[in-house]
């Protein structure tokens, strides 16, 4: 499995990094997890896609930072099938369909959604089989609103937009690589909504893991070298994602 992230920054992009998206190909299918400023990769790189017929993407939730992607999809290729899922009926109590409707109308967005993509639906039932792989996803609950979580097996955890959660442990035990949110460097995040480096360092190594990568980097308040430390005093064979980069497994 390899999985580029497209954007690995959280709430403001910056010249170096998007905000969250990030990509999976199993031949002529695509899996993008979350839709962020850094879904524009896929127009400005067009090898992202080539061979590509089926792009499904797999929201966290529907902050802004994580859906203003949705709005570039019209410009890829028309032969390209595109469809949505989300976390609206599970998380929210509404269809995924009626929350993107509110975002994709006049006047803030000319393409309704009903045009925008060729399908969207919720998720259902856990593992979801999605573009060749097989996904399993909680539901998160400690962020502003409630977000997913997602699993791809043994290889991959992807939690972003969560503080520190002890249900991540038993979720991503085993992983061989853990994509974990750190907006905060030190032992504890400030804050009841967002995870630190450190939280997260104290997730890989309870569950198991054999790498993290720090995600959602936002512009503030924490360096790279700051949340690199913190974290490798918990958990030495961590990293901080850029753009651009790649998880194999």
């Amino acid at each position: 499995m390899e999985l580029v992230l497209l954007g690995s920054a959280g709430w403001i992009p910056t010249g170096t990094r998007e905000t969250c998206c990030a990509l999976v190909r199993q031949g002529s299918e695509a899996l993008v997890i979350d839709a962020g400023t850094g879904l524009r990769r896929l127009l400005t790189d067009h090898t992202l896609l080539e061979g590509v017929q089926h792009v499904t993407i797999v929201l966290s939730h529907f902050h802004l930072d994580h859906t203003a992607g949705l709005t570039y999809v019209p410009a890829l290729p028309r032969d390209i099938r595109v469809e949505v899922v989300g976390p609206g009926a599970v998380a929210y109590g509404r269809p995924s369909l009626e929350i993107l409707g509110d975002l994709l109308r006049s006047p803030l967005f000319p393409v309704p959604v009903e045009r925008a993509f060729a399908a969207v639906r919720d998720l259902d039932t856990s593992p979801l089989a999605v573009a060749g792989l097989e996904l399993t996803w909680r539901v998160q609950e400690r962020h502003t609103d409630p977000t997913i979580g997602y699993r791809f097996g043994d290889d991959l955890t992807y939690c972003t937009d969560t503080a520190f959660d002890p249900a991540t442990i038993e979720f991503a035990r085993g992983s061989r690589v853990l994509l974990h949110e750190a907006v905060y460097a030190g032992e504890h995040s400030p804050r009841p909504d967002h995870a630190s480096s450190g939280e997260a360092a104290t997730i890989a190594r309870d569950a198991g893991v054999e790498r993290l990568v720090l995600m959602h980097r936002s512009l503030a308040p924490a360096t790279d070298a700051e949340l690199l430390e913190a974290a490798l005093a918990v958990f030495p064979a961590t990293e901080v994602a850029t753009d651009g980069f790649v998880v194999r497994t």
